[in-house]
């Protein structure tokens, strides 16, 4: 049986983000997500954990309106921004360019707008060069950019550490740490223990399609997460 740990949900409130409620996803008669749940709060980063084919993917489609809920609802208070594994990039057009088209597609006015997003992510000496000749993580910051450039109550990131080295996983958890901190809410799905310890205050272990279990992240350093995540594997 398993424990349920140190608190599950939080209280509603007025800075309710997101709340889901039952949500399913069917698909060719075949069940991938059963009964999800949750409330995310402003300032709150609930990272998802789970063994490949547990329906992470799936949840952040459904959750981000790429993908339609069989049943349930997901009630968005507030405007999202999405990074996948494609960084969504024209590799011939510049830092600058890549956000002035994508911010006129979003109907965000200005310069200002783009001068800011990159200097949140650290890349504004870099604005005049292609992101052809970027590296992974300054990649990986851009596409952090694009998504915030209509500046989202919410932020959606599907392994935001995926390829990274050290110096770019530092980087980014920095960048996502500093929008928590102003309030930002996070959902992102994740193998990374260490940036689940780094970033999230709760941690989703969803399995076999369920949530089983939601719980405050607190002090825990990567391995007493990896070894509660092995424990609520092991139980379900």
């Amino acid at each position: 049986m398993i424990s349920p740990g140190n608190n599950a949900e939080p209280e509603k409130t007025d800075d309710c983000v997101l709340s889901v409620s039952g949500v399913t996803r069917t698909i060719a008669y075949h069940k991938i997500l059963k009964g999800v749940s949750f409330d995310l709060m402003r300032g709150d980063a609930l990272a998802v954990v789970g063994p490949n084919g547990a329906g992470k993917t799936t949840l952040l489609r459904v959750l981000t309106g790429l993908s339609r809920a069989t049943t349930g609802k997901v009630d968005l208070r507030g405007s999202q921004g999405f990074v996948g594994h494609s960084s969504m990039l024209y590799d011939a057009l510049s830092a600058e360019e890549n956000l002035k088209f994508f911010s006129h597609l979003h109907g965000v006015a200005g310069n200002g707008v783009v001068a800011n997003v990159l200097e949140m992510v650290g890349l504004e000496d870099r604005k005049h060069d292609r992101v052809a000749t970027f590296s992974r993580g300054m990649t990986q910051r851009m596409s952090i950019a694009r998504a915030l450039l209509s500046d989202p109550e919410l932020l959606y990131l599907d392994e935001p550490l995926s390829g990274l080295d050290d110096r770019s996983s530092t980087a980014v958890i920095g960048i996502l740490r500093s929008l928590r901190s102003r309030g930002h809410a996070i959902v992102f799905v994740t193998h990374n223990f260490s940036a689940v310890a780094a970033l999230a205050t709760r941690v989703g272990y969803l399995v076999g399609g369920k949530m089983v279990l939601i719980e405050k992240v607190e002090e825990r350093s990567a391995e007493q997460i990896s070894e509660r995540y092995r424990e609520v594997v092991e139980h379900v």
